[in-house]
């Protein structure tokens, strides 16, 4: 069964000493692809989209794990191709790359990730599994925004901007209606040359 939701209370008080780090960890990660993309280009001119996101995750999953390796509280794991990273044993984050503004993410529906849409991904733990990701301009040629994310049965319940958090504004918690399960609800208390890469496939 779904277990009761974090509130974005506790989610931004709990994530609040570490946003400036996760955003810096996004923000290093596309440096890095930037200084790449040239080589790959010479190679690959029409490289697919699937390509820079997954090397962008690679990249953003070696930061993140250099950055908070000795930090108390923070575990990660790593199974099965999901890499997340736990925050007091109540807070687990994934990585992803959003497909549009209204921050949600691509993915083949396994068992594993129809289990995460639900909340019902059994980590044996009181958690809520969130979503950290990053949504590209237009062109792809840079961040348009980094958000935290909770999602639940194809819809965020609540967002937080890495942005206006790590910088230390309060507006970028927005709360967002509960989505229809149809089944009980948990509760949620409110609270470089440039080439045009092939349509987005991850």
């Amino acid at each position: 069964m779904p277990l009761e939701l974090i509130t974005e209370a506790e989610a931004r008080t709990l994530l609040h000493p570490h946003l400036p780090a996760l955003s810096a960890c996004f923000e290093g990660a596309w440096e890095d692809w930037q200084e790449l993309e040239p080589a790959l280009v010479s190679k690959a001119p029409q490289y697919r989209t699937t390509s820079r996101a997954n090397l962008m995750y690679d990249l953003l999953v070696s930061r993140i794990q250099k950055e908070f390796e000795d930090t108390p509280g923070v575990t990660f794991t790593s199974s099965r191709g999901l890499f997340t990273l736990t925050f007091d044993s109540r807070l687990v984050i994934r990585f992803k790359k959003f497909r549009s503004k209204a921050l949600k993410t691509s993915q083949i529906m396994t068992l594993q990730q129809r289990r995460l849409a639900k909340q019902e991904l059994d980590l044996g733990l009181n958690a809520t599994t969130v979503v950290a990701g990053y949504l590209l301009d237009a062109l792809g040629t840079k961040l348009k925004k980094l958000a935290v994310v909770c999602p639940l049965n194809g819809e965020n319940v609540w967002e937080i901007d890495l942005h206006d958090e790590a910088n230390g504004g309060l507006a970028g918690v927005a709360m967002l209606p509960t989505p229809d399960s149809g089944a009980p609800k948990p509760a949620v208390r409110s609270r470089k040359p440039q080439i045009e890469p092939q349509a987005e496939m991850e």
